[in-house]
Order: C-alpha cells, then structure tokens, then sequence
C-alpha cells in the first residue's frame, strides 16, 4: 500500500507541482466568492430530537392551535409609577405604531386591554386602565394588582414597568427578524424610552446570528495571527509559516465553499469550524511539512525527501483522517438533526483537509529547499535532547507513570459524577450583553421569558366548552399559579371566567365559572365567532383541543422537568381522565429534552466511535493486544474532558458536548501518528526500545508542535461571548494537552507492558 501511495500518486504530485498550485488556486478564488455567499440561520428546531412523540405532538398542536415562540415582549421601565397620564399615551402611541409593522400581527399593553362588558346593545369592551382620568390611577392598580392576567404579566410587580407584547407572524426568516428589531429600535428611540428591554425568539435571532457573523471572522483573525506567530517562533522563516497557514485557509475555503454549495447556512456551531479545520489541516501539515524538513537535512533533494516523508507518513495520514472522520460520522446515530450535521459536516472538513495536505501543501512544499522552510539548525538538537527526556521516562519511571494515571483516572470518575445537565436558557445569552440584561429584566420584574405549555385534550364525548371540561382547565391553572408561580396564564378559562364578569357588570367578585350552565352554550359560540375575545389562541378553530399558556422563570432544565413531574403527578391524582388530559408540550419541553437525548446519544455515539477505531487497528497491527494499547490512551482526554465540566460546573449541552468527539478526534490523531511510526521502526528490525526512541525523535517532535500550535489556536475561542462557545476553547485546550501527555507517557508503557523484558536500561545513555 505505502509502494502504491507513493510511486502512483506522489510522483504525480510532485512531477506537476506547478499545474496543481495553478488549478488549485483557481479553485481556490471559486471557493472564495461560494464562502462569502453563505447564510446564516438561528432554527431552534433543529435541537429539538426527532423521531420523538413529544416532538410530533408538539408539531401537530403547534398547526391546530399556536406555536408558543411568537412572542416578542417589550419591557419598558418607567422607574417611577407607570401611573403617568403623559408616559401611559406615549406608550399607548408606541403600542398602535407596533401594529403597523410588517410583520407583527397583534400588539398588546396595559393601555390598550380591554376586557368585556355586556350592555343592552349587545357585548362590548372597555378599558381596564383609565388612561385619561388619573384620579382613577389609584383604583385602577387596585384592580392590576388583583388580576392575573396583567399583574406580572403586562405591568411590573413593583408598578413601575410595563410590557408591551408582540406577536409576530410564525417562522420568521433572518432578514425578517433583522428588519424588525432595526424597526423597533426605530420606535423606541423615536418614543423616547431609554430604559427599554427586548426579549423573544425574533430578538435573540437577530441578535444571535449578528454575533455568530462577527466572531466567525473573529475567530479566523486570530487564528491566523496566533498560529502565524508560533509557526513563526519555531522555523524563523517566511515560507515555514506562508505554506502551512495558506494550506489550512485553502481547506477552509474549500470546506465554506462546500457548504454554500448543499445549500447550508451557518449557525451556533459552525464557528468552531475555523479551529477544527485548523486541527484537521495543521496537524496532517506539522507532520509533513517535520518530516519534508528533517529528510532533506539528511542530504535528500527536494523530490526525494517529499517522496520519503509521503511513503513514511502517507499511510498514517490517510488513517488520521479517516478515524476523526468515523468519529464525526458516529454522529448521524444522534436524533438532533443539528447535531447530526455537525458529524457529517466535520467528517467532509476532515477528508477535505487531508486532499487539500496532500495535494496543494506538498506541491507548495515541494518548491522549496529545507533552509527556506526552517532557519534554525539548532532545533534539531533540542528535539533530540526532548525526544531522549522522554525516553529516559519510559524506561526508569514506569511507577511514576502508571501512579499518576491511576490518581487522574480516579479524580475524573468523581469528576464525571458532577456533570450537570441543568441548562439555562440564560446561559448561552453573551456575558455582558444588552440581550442578557433584557433576559435578566424579564426574569426579575415579570413572570419571566420562558414559556410554559400544555396542551388541554377533552375526553371523547366532550367538549372543549363543557362546564366540567373548563372546571378542570381552571383546577390545572390555579394549581401551576399557586403552586409553580406560572404568570400570564390564559386558557379557555379565563376567557370564560372573563365573559362571565362581564355579564354581571364587570364586578370583579364573578370572574368566576358561570353557575348559570346555559351560559356556557351562549360563551362558546361568542368565542367561536368574536375574534376580540382570542387575543391569544388558546383553543382551536373547532374548540376540539385546547391550551394553558403562561410564563416562568428560568430555574434551569432539571427543576422544571421536576415541576412538570409534579404537575403531571398532580393532575393524574386530581383530574379524571374521562372529563379531560393535559400534556406538556412547546418548545421549553424539547430544549429540556434536547438534554436527555444528549448524554444517550453520547455515550452511543463514543461507543461506535470506539468499535469503528478499534477494528481500523486491529486491520493495521493484526494484534489483538494493539487494540488495548491504542484505545487507552485515547480514554484519558475523554476522561478529563468530561471531568472538567463536573468541576467547573458546565452544563452538558449541545455545544458542549461536541468536546467529546472532538477529543477523541484529537487523540486517535496523536496515536496513529505514535503507533504507525513504532511499527514501522518495528518492521524494520529494531527492538522495542529502540522503536519508541526512534518514535519520540520523528513522531514525537510532530505531535508536540502541533499540540503547541493548536492550543494557542482555541485560545482565540475564549474572546467568545457565547458562553458555550468560550467553555469549548477552554475545555479543548485541556483536551490537547492532556490527549499529548497521554501518548507520550502511557502509550510507552502499555507497549512494554505487552512486550515483556523488552526494556533495556542503560541504552537511552548509549543513545545519547
């Protein structure tokens, strides 16, 4: 296989160096006009997992009644009283001027609610708040204060803030939701409110892809100056730092280019795509670009030591990328179609970094002589002195070695134990950001952002609107206000309760159920017909399902999957099921979900990783005992990746737990590299010592410069104001170095331990 890599295809390479770096760079100036094309989207959907039941209900409730994310609030803080006939007019202006936006389909406030009265002429409305009379202001927050479908709800707690809520048309796009924040920042400057707080999917949307465009290119700036630098500090030489970074931007251009051509747009994730092609390409290049060098300061020329370094580390290459690859590519077993993207989409980076390092790179390189490529003769004698260090380590310090893996192996279980699943929607708002004041806002001051959902199915035989059904929809409502704080709730009914008020002259004292059965007849058919009475859709066009609606406060995914466990305890103690269900549903219900499917698919997902790399090295060593030796070592990244979430208390999510495929990519990386140089030396007659010396003096020199460049690389990742995203760069980080000491120290060990006697002391003394 090494001979055909070599002779069939290296020759080609270097014979047409010059018509391969014409013709890429073409390729390359395409690829530059398809990646600035490319879209962005912010679809929570795509989180959610499918193929579940609560997800296709979600679907189904969400086409018979309403989706629970239109909701764009606008919170404005008055900090005095609301109760200022001047303010209350501005914001009845503001509210009005909301409804003429494109696509907003409904604006509600204080000053324009309006509850309904039954007069001789038939049903009327009128104004709860009387915005013209302000010696009624003091009864009027009286009544705010007593009603629950406003207090908390569109007027502050404190009385000194309102809410204006918005209801935007469904599935807005980015250019949509861009549009519509640029407008209301228009009118609220316009209005005059300086104090105000914006919260909602049409919010976060804009706000959120805004930020992804920005650290996208943020992102790659650093990268590129910090991996200049470094590339800079070790070869001192122009073209040792041109060809390695033009290589990796070149696959990255490629990989962009790619994804605009299957019509893909870039989301939350995808602005790790700059540093994981920095690890597929960079890596791959180091080792190369180490071995090119070190070939020709032998004595080669330029085209025999390229053809050297290709049949020595051409093998090794292709199965770097193709294990990363199988370990994205374990991914589509996940539900969560975002995350099954990921897989995919890293697997395609991966290969296309390979070709494009083993094609455009080794053309580049192949142009140029050793002392354009690296200034500094010395190093090589450092690499020397290093690469005998560790050798002297493998053989006098075995206890040491395998002592502190055991303490770490023990430290990470404990670690793992710690790992918390209770996500916030809070905790991926941009730390000091204006959309996390506006969250904060919310939560503090109002009954909260989030949305709390559940959907009312009356028994067969019954109706919506049937005395018994609306009893139970009142029990459930009373019970999550009292028991779980939930605000803002509407259903059926209120609704009810609300037409039954008004048919007593709005005494507040019968904003009960009628008692009167024949009334609910008579309600029902003018709810069906009054679309003044729906402000909020809280059953459908043929009143055959229903929904409670609210808001509460974001105490983290695992509290509130305890309080829907208790309501839905609750309500199979106390709500018979021959009069009416309830299920929870909506989009806060998946998010939660999201979690649980998360650590399944994970440890499914790392399984099948595990399987897929074990059998490419049983096929590579035929030798069962490799399979241990190569695996182990590729644990511990894993192991102390998953431990530093527990101790640092970082919710395993989305973003996060795609440091774990990652870390495997990482390390089988470094292993390959270690293992396939060991069995060549191998194949060539030399002992074990002699094969792992020989390792450290070419392998071992490779990994460290790339793990050295790769960690200042995610170093950039910490400008993030996407918490995920800065935990990421962290957690990576820790990931390299820990995947490097891992093959250098164990992988040394596990081979004498499966060759007994194989140790010789005294000879790394002769070495050196």
């Amino acid at each position: 296989m090494d001979h055909l890599f070599c002779y069939s295809m290296v020759k080609y390479i270097i014979r047409w160096a010059k018509p391969i770096l014409i013709i890429g760079s073409l390729v390359l100036l395409v690829s530059i006009f398809l990646a600035s094309q490319l879209g962005f989207s912010y679809e929570i959907e795509r989180f959610f997992p499918e193929d579940d039941d609560d997800a296709s209900f979600m679907t189904y409730f969400r086409d018979k009644v309403e989706r629970d994310d239109l909701f764009l609030l606008v919170g404005i803080d008055h900090e005095a009283s609301i109760y200022d006939s001047s303010f209350l007019a501005n914001v009845a202006d503001f509210t009005t001027a909301c409804k003429q936006l494109p696509v907003i389909e409904s604006a509600h406030a204080i000053t324009s609610f309006k509850e309904p009265i039954k007069t001789p002429f038939g049903l009327s409305f009128r104004s709860l708040l009387h915005i013209d009379d302000p010696a009624r202001y003091a009864e009027d927050s009286i009544t705010i204060s007593n009603d629950s479908r406003i207090y908390k709800n569109l007027v502050a707690s404190d009385h000194k803030a309102l809410n204006v809520i918005l209801r935007t048309a469904p599935a807005l796009t980015q250019d949509q939701a861009d549009s519509l924040n640029n407008e209301l920042e228009k009118l609220i400057a316009t209005y005059g409110f300086t104090k105000a707080h914006l919260a909602g999917v049409a919010n976060t949307q804009s706000i959120f892809v805004a930020k992804i465009k920005k650290e996208l290119l943020l992102y790659i700036s650093l990268s590129i100056l910090i991996t200049a630098v470094i590339l800079y500090w070790l070869h001192r030489s122009f073209w040792g730092v041109v060809i390695p970074l033009t290589a990796v931007l070149a696959a990255l251009l490629l990989f962009m280019a790619y994804l605009q051509i299957t019509a893909q747009l870039l989301d939350i994730m995808s602005s790790m795509f700059p540093m994981l092609m920095m690890i597929f390409g960079m890596s791959d290049l180091i080792h190369l670009q180490s071995k090119y060098i070190d070939e020709m300061e032998k004595g080669k020329t330029q085209h025999d030591a390229m053809i050297f370094a290709l049949k020595e580390i051409g093998l090794a290459l292709l199965l770097t990328s193709i294990t990363t690859a199988v370990g994205f590519a374990v991914l589509l077993t996940s539900a969560i179609p975002a995350i099954r993207d990921f897989g995919v989409n890293a697997a395609v980076g991966v290969m296309l970094a390979y070709v494009m390092v083993i094609t455009f790179a080794a053309a580049m390189l192949s142009l140029f002589p050793a002392h354009q490529l690296q200034q500094l003769k010395s190093q090589r004698k450092n690499w020397d002195r290093l690469a005998n260090c560790l050798h002297h380590i493998a053989l006098y310090q075995k206890n040491k070695v395998w002592g502190v893996t055991a303490v770490v192996v023990l430290l990470c279980v404990y670690g793992m134990s710690k790992i918390s699943t209770n996500t916030y929607l809070l905790g991926d708002l941009p730390e000091n950001s204006k959309v996390r004041t506006d969250f904060i806002f919310f939560e503090e001051r109002f009954s909260g952002v989030r949305s709390l959902e559940l959907a009312v199915l009356p028994a067969p035989g019954k109706s919506l609107f049937d005395l018994e059904v609306l009893r139970e929809i009142d029990k459930v409502a009373t019970y999550l206000a009292e028991k779980h704080q939930l605000g803002g709730i509407q259903s059926p009914a209120v609704l009810f309760k609300s037409l039954n008020k008004s048919w007593t002259g709005g005494l507040q004292s019968a904003y009960t159920l009628p008692e009167d059965t024949s009334l609910y007849e008579r309600f029902g058919n003018l709810l069906m017909k009054d679309g003044r009475m729906t402000q909020f859709a809280v059953f459908d066009k043929t009143a055959e399902i229903g929904r409670i609606t609210g808001r509460i406060k974001d105490s983290g995914s695992d509290s509130l999957s305890l309080v829907m466990a208790e309501a839905r305890s609750w309500i199979t103690q106390n709500i018979p099921e021959n009069i009416a269900s309830f299920r929870f549903t909506g989009s806060g219900l998946m998010v939660d979900k999201n979690n649980l499917y998360l650590r399944n698919n994970l440890i499914q997902s790392l399984l099948f990783a595990f399987i897929a790399v074990g059998f490419i090295f049983a096929l590579l060593f035929r030798d069962w005992r490799m399979l241990f030796v190569s695996i182990a070592p590729n644990l511990i990244p894993m192991l102390i990746a998953a431990a530093a979430l527990g101790f640092t208390g970082i919710e395993l999510k989305a973003v996060t737990s795609v440091i774990f495929t990652v870390s495997f990519g990482i390390a089988v990386d470094d292993t390959i590299h270690f293992l396939t140089r060991y069995k060549l030396e191998r194949s060539r007659g030399s002992s074990v010592d002699d094969a792992i010396r020989e390792t450290f003096m070419v392998s071992g020199k490779a990994i460290i410069l790339t793990t050295i460049i790769l960690v200042f690389g995610f170093v950039s990742l910490i400008f993030s104001d996407f918490t995920g995203t800065y935990y990421v760069g962290i957690l990576v980080c820790i990931t390299l170095v820990s995947a490097l000491l891992a093959d250098l120290f164990l992988i040394p060990q596990l081979l004498y331990w499966i060759n007994p006697g194989s140790r010789q002391p005294g000879l790394d003394k002769q070495a050196r």
